[in-house]
């Protein structure tokens, strides 16, 4: 029983039209049956069948340019089509496969013949249907690895540029440094030059911060990677943002965490798409607030990462590690949040990569919490990642 496949039954003979409506019906078909070829063009303006049985001799127009027209009309010619006619002459399916159709059967029917051919031009239909949607798929798919390839090479140039000139505001800064050092031991009750001093400390954290990042990331060999570290990087390099830095409240509590071996970028990528995901999700809140914890519990790291964001429907969990879904824009004029829907996606593969899984629990309007099991055996340790956060999808 399949209700969702339709039929259209076109034939100007009213016995035929009844019989076939009854048996197609029967067997759970959604049937509309049709008297002539005219009409049958016009209602598939407003319904779409699968499979159409269409009767060759008709008044007005026959089922031969019933057929032509819909094999012309790029909308339509996906369906199938299976002529019928009590002639049976070799000529005339000939003819009938020439303009388009599909299959032949001729009159009187046999309605086991008749059940057997629509099942198999339907489940062909379904294939192909599945087919087309691949296909659309993976151009979406090649057309956004495109452009992401574009972008990263882009990003690579302006990472590149950005090294340069981070780099080259060392040897000004460590001039502002030393100066401020002289008048702080010249002038130590001036509180200026105390903060003076303060401003180039903290500018001289965040190049460190910005050049250390950046050679990492483009590191994929395994090393000695402290979570902590990478949550601080994460947050630090955040601050550039505008929205994050004036809207969005974190608190950090970080515990001591024990040390395990991966590729920096895995983990920085991972959780930094999980931190993108919360800020995304308080977005048009006034003021968020973002809570980063990790602890040692039971030989397992724990990293809770969460928001007081929108959290995620109930009917959209199930698709949120889904390629390309997602209920972001892809682009958008204003600072509004945008997405491909591969970002959780490509973080579940990452951390499946070390045998781990993500797990997501969630309520409207207060937040989501991502857990990510992760287990580490590189001393005999597991480790958990648990991330909290909310998604605007």
């Amino acid at each position: 029983m399949n209700l969702s496949k339709k039929i259209m039954v076109v034939d100007d003979a009213l016995s035929i039209l009844t019989f076939l409506k009854n048996v197609l019906t029967d067997a759970g078909y959604d049937v509309i049956t049709i008297a002539d070829g005219e009409q049958a063009l016009a209602r598939l303006k407003n319904f779409k069948p699968d499979l159409i049985l269409l009767d060759i001799i008709m008044p007005g127009m026959d089922g031969y340019e019933v057929c032509r027209k819909i094999r012309q009309n790029p909308a339509d010619n996906h369906i199938k089509i299976i002529m019928l006619s009590s002639e049976s002459k070799l000529e005339e399916r000939l003819r009938g496969y020439k303009v388009g159709a599909d299959d032949y059967i001729g009159k009187p029917f046999e309605e086991h013949e008749l059940l057997a051919k629509v099942r198999v031009f339907l489940r062909l239909k379904r294939v192909e249907d599945e087919l087309v949607n691949l296909n659309d798929k993976l151009n979406q798919q090649v057309q956004i690895r495109t452009q992401q390839l574009s972008d990263a090479e882009k990003m690579a140039t302006v990472g590149r540029l950005t090294a340069g000139i981070v780099h080259n505001l060392n040897n000004p800064l460590q001039a502002m440094m030393s100066i401020s050092q002289i008048l702080a031991l010249r002038h130590p009750n001036i509180s200026q030059i105390k903060d003076l001093r303060k401003a180039c400390d903290r500018m001289y954290e965040i190049i460190a911060t910005i050049l250390n990042t950046g050679k990492r990331e483009s590191e994929l060999a395994s090393v000695d990677v402290d979570l902590n570290e990478v949550l601080r990087d994460i947050v630090e390099l955040k601050q550039a943002d505008h929205f994050f830095k004036y809207s969005i409240h974190t608190k950090m509590e970080l515990q001591p965490l024990p040390i395990f071996r991966g590729v920096y970028a895995h983990f920085s990528q991972s959780l930094g798409n999980l931190i993108d995901n919360a800020t995304d999700a308080m977005y048009y809140q006034n003021k968020g607030v973002l809570t980063i914890q990790s602890s040692v519990t039971d030989r397992l790291i724990r990293i809770k990462i969460s928001d007081t964001g929108t959290g995620i429907d109930t009917d959209k969990i199930v698709m949120i590690f889904d390629p390309f879904f997602t209920t972001k824009p892809l682009t958008a004029d204003d600072n509004r949040p945008t997405g491909t829907g591969l970002g959780l996606a490509s973080c579940k593969e990452m951390i499946e990569s070390y045998k781990g899984n993500i797990q997501v629990d969630s309520k409207t309007g207060k937040g989501t919490t991502f857990i990510v099991e992760l287990p580490i055996f590189r001393t005999g340790q597991s480790v958990l990642i648990e991330g909290v956060s909310s998604v605007l999808l």
